[in-house]
C-alpha cells in the first residue's frame, strides 16, 4: 500500500503541476461554453439566412399571408413589396434586410402559388409553407380563413405516464443534459486512458520502467498511475460539469431554440428537481469503472511496444470500442427499453455509456 500511495501521490502531483493539465482543463471549460452557446449562434445564423424573407404580391393577399407566416414563427417578413424585380439577386436581398429569400405569392385559380428565390436552394428544397394552408383551403372550399385554420389544426395534449418529468420541455432538457454527460464521459475516458498509455510507453521506451520495477511491484506501479489519472480526470470533468451547470439557462435556450414557437418549454432549473442524487453517484461510479477498464487495456497495449512511434498502431484497436459505445449510447437515449440496448447494458465495455 505504501508503494501504491507513493506512485499515486507522485503521479498526481506531477500531472497537477504540469502546464498541459491546466491548458487542457481550461480549454475544456471554454469548449463546454462553446458547445452550449453554439446552437444559439447557429440558430441566429439560420434565422437570418432562411427565416427572413421578402414577401411580394397583391396587397390584400400579402397582408393575410404575412399574418399567417409570422403567427407560426416560421418566417419573419423583413420587407413587403408589391412586386419583385425581373431578376432577383443577392444584392437585392441584401438591400432588403439581408433576407434569405424573396417569395412572391399569388392566387392561381383555386390555389395559392409561391415563386421562391432563395440564396440557398437546399434550405428551401423541403420548405412547405404549411402556415399558408388555411388560405389554400379557403380558396379550395370557399370557407373563410378562420374556419380553414381551425380545420387544418389538430389539437393535441401530451400526457406523461410516469412522474419523471412534468412536461415535454423538461424531458427535452434532460435529454440534452444526458447527452452532455455522455460526451464528457467519452472525452474524459479517451483523454485519461491515452495519458496512461503515453506514460507507460514513455517509461518503457526510456528504460525508466526497468529501474522502477526493480524497487516497486509492477501491479502497484500500474495501479498508482491508473488511479492518479482517474483522479485527474474526475477533477477535470467536475470543473466541466460546473461550467455547464453555470450556463444551464443558455443550455436550455439552445435546446429549446430549435423548437422556437412550440409549446412545452419549461424552466431549466426545474429539471434538477427530477434528478435523483443517486443518479449523480451512478455517473461517477460508471465513469470510474469505465475508465479503469479502458485505462488498463490502454496500459497493456502500451506495454507491447518498444518505440513511441508504434503507439498509433496499438491505439486504433482499443479506441474503436469507445467510439462504438458512444454511438450505442446515442441510440439508447432514444430507445432505452429496446432489447438491443438492454443487452448492451450488460457488456462491460459498453455499459458505462449505455446505462445513462
Amino acid at each position: 500500500m505504501n508503494e501504491l500511495a507513493l506512485v499515486f501521490t507522485t503521479e498526481l502531483l506531477r500531472k497537477i503541476r504540469s502546464r498541459i493539465f491546466w491548458v487542457a482543463t481550461i480549454g475544456g471549460v471554454f469548449a463546454i461554453v462553446l458547445i452550449i452557446e453554439a446552437p444559439i449562434l447557429f440558430a441566429g445564423v439560420e434565422r437570418s439566412s432562411t427565416s427572413d424573407i421578402v414577401l411580394a404580391g397583391d396587397a390584400t393577399l400579402r397582408a393575410r399571408a404575412q399574418k399567417l407566416l409570422e403567427a407560426k414563427h416560421d418566417y419573419r417578413i423583413v420587407a413587403s413589396v408589391g412586386a419583385l424585380p425581373r431578376a432577383v439577386t443577392p444584392k437585392y436581398l441584401d438591400a432588403h434586410g439581408h433576407a434569405g429569400a424573396a417569395v412572391a405569392i399569388e392566387r392561381r385559380g383555386a390555389r395559392v402559388h409561391l415563386d421562391i428565390y432563395p440564396r440557398d436552394l437546399s434550405a428551401f428544397d423541403e420548405a412547405e409553407f404549411r402556415a399558408l394552408l388555411p388560405l389554400n383551403i379557403e380558396f379550395q372550399t370557399g370557407a373563410d380563413a378562420a374556419h380553414a385554420r381551425a380545420a387544418a389544426t389538430i389539437e393535441r395534449t401530451l400526457h406523461a405516464i410516469d412522474a419523471k418529468f412534468a412536461d415535454s420541455g423538461s424531458a427535452n432538457i434532460a435529454h440534452g443534459i444526458a447527452f452532455g454527460l455522455i460526451f464528457m464521459l467519452y472525452l474524459a475516458i479517451i483523454l485519461a486512458s491515452q495519458n496512461v498509455m503515453a506514460a507507460v510507453a514513455e517509461e518503457k521506451t526510456s528504460r525508466i520502467a526497468e529501474i522502477l520495477v526493480a524497487t516497486i511491484e509492477p501491479a502497484n506501479l500500474l495501479a498508482g498511475k491508473t488511479f492518479a489519472a482517474a483522479a485527474i480526470a474526475l477533477v477535470q470533468i467536475g470543473l466541466w460539469i460546473l461550467a455547464a451547470a453555470a450556463l444551464l439557462p443558455q443550455l436550455a435556450g439552445s435546446i429549446a431554440g430549435s423548437a422556437r414557437g412550440r409549446a412545452g418549454t419549461t424552466d431549466p432549473t426545474s429539471v434538477f428537481s427530477t434528478i435523483d442524487p443517486l443518479e449523480i453517484v451512478a455517473f461517477l461510479l460508471f465513469f470510474v469503472l469505465g475508465y479503469l477498464q479502458y485505462a488498463t487495456i490502454y496500459a497493456a497495449a502500451a506495454s507491447l511496444i518498444s518505440r513511441t512511434e508504434d503507439l498509433a498502431s496499438v491505439t486504433t484497436p482499443v479506441i474503436l470500442p469507445v467510439v462504438g459505445a458512444f454511438f450505442v449510447a446515442q441510440f439508447a437515449l432514444l430507445q432505452p427499453n429496446a432489447p438491443f440496448v438492454i443487452a448492451c447494458s450488460f457488456i462491460p465495455f459498453l455499459s458505462p455509456f449505455v446505462m445513462f
